[in-house]
């Protein structure tokens, strides 16, 4: 998914990758099997794990201690990798060669520009490179075509059906309140209208005050109140607690109290945090605020492999 600095990090390693002939002179062939498939970036790594996790070569990023344990303990083996997009530290062109990967799949952007660029990144790095159209409302296909890539199609069939029935309810969900998503520890980030970091908001009907640019960028907090939301949304639980008795925060310009919404993060965000396929929990949610309980956990298992011991629920803090 495309953030602040992606075709600047693939651009910067391509500038300096070996060849296809370097790369496959490192080691033998590249192995079928497990681990032999390379994840570009997070979101693309969020995918490969639901249709095929024995495919994942590494994380691009290491999961935080709390989203390993609420995985199956495959995920905690694995290595980090850096990443070929954004998200994380870069890779390196001897760590990917050392993996010996038979593919490298990205999942994100497909505008001209991007599959431009994936194919540089091909010719370059001598691996198969498939780019997946990352679109939320794409969620079903993207899972089918990595079920083809990773010879995993009847898991991936089984995906695309939860997806599907998760985003035609999502489209119908009733419209949400004027809203501020507020990212990170001080809460001063944020995805601006039109952002993939808040299309799972926006696309129930919920309407984002912050506008201004269609990416992530700071923001003041004289800037969140001239913007007056109905609420606050994060995903973050040290800001939600900062913010839950902040004035800033919680007053309206007419004296009426903001409502704030905390949102799973666990093992990754229910609203992006990366913009993949975890989203979906956030599209289920929205659907129907009163789901069974039983649904979301299984959504859950069928996206990361476990169903949580304690599956985590939003949270409007009073």
């Amino acid at each position: 998914m495309r953030t602040t600095g992606r075709r600047s990090i693939l651009l910067g390693l391509g500038s300096t990758v070996v060849t296809a002939s370097g790369l496959q002179a490192c080691g033998p062939a590249p192995r079928s099997g497990a681990g032999d498939v390379v994840a570009a970036g997070q979101p693309a790594a969020l995918l490969i794990w639901a249709v095929a996790p024995r495919r994942l070569a590494g994380w691009p990023r290491k999961p935080a201690p709390g989203a390993l344990a609420a995985l199956p303990t495959l995920a905690a083996a694995l290595p980090e990798t850096g990443a070929l997009a954004s998200g994380g530290r870069p890779a390196t062109p001897e760590a990917i060669a050392a993996l010996k990967p038979r593919l490298i799949i990205d999942y994100g952007d497909t505008d001209p520009d991007d599959q431009g660029l994936a194919a540089r990144m091909r010719s370059r790095l001598g691996v198969d490179w498939r780019l997946i159209d990352g679109a939320l409302s794409r969620t079903p296909e993207a899972f089918l075509e990595a079920g083809r890539l990773l010879d995993a199609l009847p898991t991936a069939e089984g995906l695309a059906e939860a997806a599907a029935e998760a985003i035609d309810r999502w489209r119908h969900a009733p419209a949400g309140p004027a809203f501020y998503y507020a990212r990170g520890s001080d809460g001063l980030e944020t995805g601006f209208r039109g952002a993939l970091a808040t299309e799972v908001l926006e696309g129930a009907g919920w309407t984002n005050v912050a506008e201004g640019s269609r990416d992530i960028g700071r923001v003041t907090r004289e800037q969140v109140v001239a913007w007056d939301p109905e609420a606050i949304v994060t995903l973050d639980p040290g800001f939600a607690r900062a913010a839950a008795d902040d004035p800033v925060w919680r007053r309206r310009s007419g004296g009426k109290r903001r409502r704030l919404l905390l949102l799973p993060s666990t093992p990754f965000g229910w609203i992006d945090r990366p913009p993949s396929v975890n989203r979906l929990l956030g599209c289920a949610w929205l659907a129907d605020p009163d789901a069974a309980r039983r649904d979301l956990a299984r959504l859950s298992r069928s996206l990361y492999g476990s169903e949580p011991a304690e599956l985590p629920r939003p949270r409007w803090i009073p």
